[in-house]
């Protein structure tokens, strides 16, 4: 079976936007771990300096999308979970969103 080349670029542009994101926060001082799976869109698993863990979903959107799109995260649908935070990430303006899932509730 072989495997479609634009689906396994896309699936390691993201898995690759998570590591950077992890090594933004470990140069940040944050303890930071990653789940064995990912079944509860969870990527990682942040120690904050209080001593309580939030987790972490990461969304990315790549250089490749089409004008205009590269801040839009649209088709996430999302129910309020606490402790739960979203880094969203646009390769091409190079920017990071950080959004607490209550955040992201509320609009």
């Amino acid at each position: 079976m072989e495997i479609n080349k634009s689906f396994r670029h896309s699936a390691a542009f993201g898995k690759r936007i998570e590591y950077y994101v992890i090594g933004l926060m470990l140069k940040e001082g944050l303890d930071v771990y990653i789940p064995m799976i990912d079944d509860d869109a969870i990527d990682l698993v942040v120690k904050r300096p209080d001593g309580k863990f939030v987790e972490v979903q990461v969304k990315a959107r790549s250089k490749h999308v089409r004008f205009g799109s590269c801040g839009l995260f649209a088709a996430l649908t999302h129910m309020y979970r606490p402790n739960y935070w979203f880094v969203f990430y646009s390769e091409r303006i190079d920017k990071i969103w950080i959004l607490s899932s209550k955040e992201f509730v509320n609009g």
